[in-house]
């Protein structure tokens, strides 16, 4: 009986049309649909085993992007830290680590401190200070992924921090549709709007990420 509910779990859809869509109702196209099986694996594994691969819980195609734009100087901020601090940790120059959940921070800290890793600050925050990024220069950053709480105002503290041309990842950006209101729909207006402003582009991916067997959407943004 355990498993039958597992399996209706992972194919059954939440707050969206199915799990090919997200929930913006957008359906996944022909290159994103190619991670469903390895979504469904690592959801398996990880509702199962508790295994979560070291990789960022992002788009499958939203990672690849990413992946692209970094180099070995690159300075950025990550709001919502997890296996993403260390598969970012060795791929930029500088990383500032933001996160709110003691638990969780002490787990990331002490795979932090096993490694070695000396490119990283990493910081336990409170709701009042979570997106305060006043120790960082303005016009300095490479890149930014925003992918944890209060996440409109994470955005407007990255904005100017960020290098003309610099990248911003805006995680889950189909949330929140029932709520006009809510903390994903301002987050993504703020987002549109300073791309607008600054002549940029958006890169959209409704994709499959490691550990959900189910389509979100997230947002590539260059300002």
């Amino acid at each position: 009986m355990v498993e039958t509910n597992l399996l209706r779990t992972l194919i059954t859809g939440e707050q969206r049309i199915s799990r090919f869509h997200d929930e913006k109702g957008n359906f996944v196209d022909f290159g994103g649909a190619r991670y469903a099986f390895p979504a469904f694996i690592s959801a398996l594994a990880k509702r199962l085993f508790g295994y979560r691969p070291p990789v960022p819980m992002i788009s499958y195609r939203g990672r690849q992007a990413i992946e692209k734009i970094l180099r070995p100087d690159s300075r950025m901020v990550e709001f919502g830290s997890g296996k993403s601090t260390l598969w970012f940790a060795v791929r930029v120059g500088n990383l500032l680590s933001i996160e709110d959940d003691a638990g969780w921070f002490a787990d990331i800290q002490r795979e932090l401190a096993s490694r070695s890793i000396p490119n990283v600050r990493y910081e336990l925050r409170t709701a009042d200070t979570y997106a305060d990024l006043s120790s960082i220069e303005n016009g300095s950053l490479d890149f930014a992924l925003v992918d944890g709480r209060d996440r409109a105002a994470c955005i407007n503290a990255i904005l100017p921090k960020l290098k003309v041309g610099g990248w911003l990842y805006l995680d889950n950006s189909d949330k929140d549709m029932t709520r006009p209101d809510g903390d994903l729909r301002r987050a993504e207006a703020e987002l549109r709007q300073a791309v607008a402003d600054r002549d940029g582009r958006i890169l959209s991916f409704s994709d499959f990420s490691p550990t959900n067997f189910f389509v979100e959407q997230g947002m590539l943004a260059q300002l």
